[in-house]
């Protein structure tokens, strides 16, 4: 407790400048050094570990003090002839020495703990999904801002070909106007692209707190290696070790721990007090004073409790039952994104090999029609649509490539094997043993 909330004391400033080349690994630090969601959930783990030490405090001795006074008087035709003073002083020290629902309230406050660190693991790693679904949102629109630049460069020469063989009387002035549409719509989507990717960059800067309106550069990461295993053995292994599933698990057994204690507040409980008094009195006449003293042992046994005991006993019931079925309906929710995430970067992988084909054959065809037209055997708008269509290509292969290194992210997201090591570090945290569960595994 004492860690986490230094922490969360330490946290550097929200805001600061970025530096001129961001790399992923950089950009990973910096918001999980600064990143809000992240900061809330380290409160939580703050509050939640008071929780045992609070259930502990029944079996802790009670200490109270009282002091009173009082002044009182009478008299005669306006004369006092009766006046009396009086004051009294208690301690009085009590404690538990026996109470069968501190067990269960103590485990249960244990378990609600680890649920806290766990959400707190859970969203460190969605943090850093996050970031880098923005960072490769910014490579993909730098890239794409690229094949705009060439496409543009291509539809100019084209143009400026077309003019050429005008010039000699070769063609007609369709192809100009042609190649000038073409030209245009070139201009169009090299602005849209290089906005799109302005935004990006604002998205990104805003997600790690750095000034608005910095400037930087990303850095294209190595490729992160797709999971090797088969479905079902992914499936399996994000049972084992997802934080949302495994705070479920705890969710179960903290239910338990939570009957447990209702059960327990059916059994007698066992208290011993200890008191002493002094009262002063202080009249006209005289002062006498007195002094007292008592202890004693009590044994509180419920014998009827107008039925509330039985209730809250169904209604822990309840609690349990839900419980179960948040984690089925989980579990089963942690199948489809691991089958969805899986079939995503098996697809993009065989598109990738496609595309790459695809692109090289669009290259070639242009300049083959290029060459062609140049010596007057092909038509301008054959040029033309062999350019759009190497256009296409290429910014396929650029979304797909982009896609595919983030699918395989999300794929180890689903697993809770993305940035295991990052994720454990930022933490600080060793995963929480779940009753009835296996540990699990490391990559």
């Amino acid at each position: 407790m004492t860690a986490a909330a230094k922490a969360a004391e330490t946290l550097p400033p929200l805001a600061g400048p970025a530096p001129a080349r961001l790399t992923l690994d950089q950009a990973y630090d910096r918001a999980l050094a600064t990143d809000q969601s992240i900061a809330l959930a380290l409160q939580t783990v703050v509050q939640a570990d008071l929780q045992p030490a609070r259930a502990l405090t029944r079996l802790t001795p009670r200490l109270n003090g009282s002091l009173s006074a009082d002044h009182n008087g009478s008299g005669d035709n306006g004369f006092d002839f009766d006046r009396a003073t009086g004051g009294r002083t208690r301690l009085s020290l009590s404690k538990q020495l026996f109470d069968p629902t501190v067990g269960p309230a103590y485990r249960a406050g244990l378990l609600s703990a680890q649920e806290s660190r766990l959400d707190y693991r859970a969203t460190i790693r969605d943090t850093a999904l996050a970031v880098a679904s923005a960072y490769y949102e910014v490579l993909r629109q730098q890239a794409l801002v690229a094949v705009s630049r060439e496409s543009l460069r291509l539809a100019e020469e084209q143009k400026n070909l077309a003019e050429q063989r005008l010039a000699v009387g070769e063609v007609i002035r369709t192809d100009v106007l042609t190649a000038d549409v073409t030209l245009q719509r070139g201009k169009r989507a090299l602005v849209e692209a290089e906005n799109t990717l302005k935004y990006a960059r604002t998205l990104l800067a805003n997600i790690l707190n750095f000034d608005p309106g910095s400037s930087f550069e990303v850095v294209e990461p190595k490729g992160y290696d797709i999971a090797s295993q088969s479905l079902p053995d992914l499936r399996a292994r994000a049972r084992r070790q997802r934080d949302d599933l495994q705070r479920l698990l705890t969710a179960v057994v903290r239910r338990g721990e939570n009957f447990n204690e209702t059960r327990a507040s059916y059994q007698p409980s066992v208290s011993a007090s200890v008191s002493a008094g002094r009262n002063l009195n202080n009249n006209s006449t005289s002062t006498e004073g007195q002094t007292d003293y008592s202890a004693g042992v009590s044994v509180s046994i419920p014998l009827f409790t107008g039925g509330e005991k039985a209730l809250d006993l169904k209604r822990d019931e309840v609690e349990i039952a839900k419980a179960k079925l948040d984690y089925e309906r989980a579990a089963k929710q942690s199948d489809e994104e691991v089958t969805a995430a899986w079939l995503e970067t098996r697809t993009l992988e065989q598109t990738l090999v496609s595309l790459r084909a695809e692109v090289k054959s669009a290259e070639e065809n242009y300049s083959l029609l290029q060459q062609q037209y140049r010596l007057g055997e092909s038509k301008s708008l054959d040029v033309l649509q062999a350019l759009t269509d190497l256009n296409t290509s290429r910014t396929d292969l650029t979304v797909s490539l982009y896609q595919f290194q983030l699918a395989t992210r999300e794929l180890a997201a689903r697993t809770a094997d993305f940035e295991r090591i990052r994720v454990e570090k930022a933490a600080a945290l060793v995963r929480p043993p779940v009753p009835g569960q296996e540990p699990a595994g490391t990559k």
